[in-house]
């Protein structure tokens, strides 16, 4: 089964590609936008991911992979950092589409707020786990540059579809950790595991998530200043 997480890759985009051409939302007419933003968070997540690599934190299964490695990871490693940021900020934009408004909206700012700090306590609480520190520490950072430097207006837009998409996630991410083509050294994590899925997955994802949106909508709005971000 070494194709199976290229097939994973390939799924994750297959729908969001293919609706991309849907005339209602004509995503691909974002593309110039969007693509900057896949390019920039794919190379700050492979150097992580290669990091990490490196150190044993991970390591992948190679009855699962291809086999054509670059650098210390596989091909379909790098795939993964364009194929599931693209589903990502389609489904954003999409549920922007279908569902124009919610109460979530209003209160991006203040979830944030709470949000930095449990993410800084887990930090501290977890300071001598890699994985956990480094995923809480720098999603709390991001979050205070997207509130406090950018005032980034989407946020509460941003979170209410990253909790649509937790059940794509829970299947994608469920698969990827129950084979399982991802080994976890569990010295340098929390522990805690939704089903097989380590919990800093969720919010590594959540990261990846954020900054693929954050740089396409500012993007996509220094075009369009009329609406504001």
């Amino acid at each position: 089964m070494n194709w199976l997480y290229l097939a994973l890759d390939l799924g994750s985009i297959a729908v969001p590609l293919a609706f991309s051409f849907d005339k209602r939302i004509a995503f691909y007419r974002n593309w110039k936008y969007l693509f900057p933003a896949l390019f920039i968070m794919a190379f700050i997540f492979l150097v992580w991911d290669a990091w990490f690599t490196a150190e044993g934190i991970w390591e992948f299964n190679s009855n699962y992979v291809l086999g054509i490695d670059i650098g210390n990871m596989p091909f379909e490693e790098y795939l993964f950092f364009i194929f599931i940021p693209y589903a990502c900020v389609f489904t954003h934009e999409a549920l922007k589409f279908y569902i124009p408004e919610t109460k979530i909206d209003r209160h991006g700012r203040p979830i944030a707020n709470w949000l930095i700090i449990l993410f800084t306590g887990i930090a501290v609480v977890y300071h001598d786990r890699l994985y956990t520190l480094v995923t809480f520490s720098s999603l709390a950072v991001a979050l205070a540059i997207c509130n406090y430097v950018l005032k980034f207006k989407g946020l509460g837009r941003f979170f209410f579809s990253y909790l649509v998409t937790v059940i794509p996630f829970l299947l994608v991410n469920g698969f990827l950790t129950a084979m399982p083509v991802l080994i976890y050294n569990n010295d340098e994590n929390s522990g805690i595991r939704i089903g097989t899925i380590p919990l800093e997955d969720f919010f590594y994802w959540m990261l990846l998530y954020l900054g693929g949106v954050v740089i396409f909508e500012l993007l996509k709005h220094k075009h369009q200043p009329q609406k504001q971000v």
